[in-house]
């Protein structure tokens, strides 16, 4: 039998996972444990992906509650890196513009 994945994030991962096919749940902490508690009832599912700033203590031994009881896999997956702008340096940037190529220098 075939078992469905589902995902739990925050709110600044809206739309990520539901646009690439799976069922995603949008929450809180608190409203975690509700969650968890509802799907892992349900026999259709059987990996349960959780993001890792969702995940407090008490959820984290209800985890490994359910996991000795039933037959699920819990992923707890870390969260979205922020990526920050690199700012590029401006002797740089004027070399590119005289030669026309990006020259790097390890010393």
């Amino acid at each position: 039998m075939n078992k469905r994945i589902i995902f739990f994030t925050t709110q600044d991962a809206l739309y990520g996972f539901s646009l690439a096919g799976f069922e995603q749940h949008v929450c809180t902490s608190e409203e975690l444990e509700t969650l968890l508690d509802q799907f892992v009832q349900k026999s259709e599912y059987g990996l349960f992906v959780i993001d890792e700033r969702l995940v407090t203590e008490s959820i984290d031994n209800r985890i490994r509650e359910i996991e000795r009881r039933l037959n699920l896999v819990f992923v707890i997956m870390p969260p979205p890196l922020k990526m920050e702008a690199k700012r590029e340096d401006y002797a740089l940037k004027l070399l590119r513009k005289a030669i026309g190529y990006h020259i790097q220098l390890n010393i």
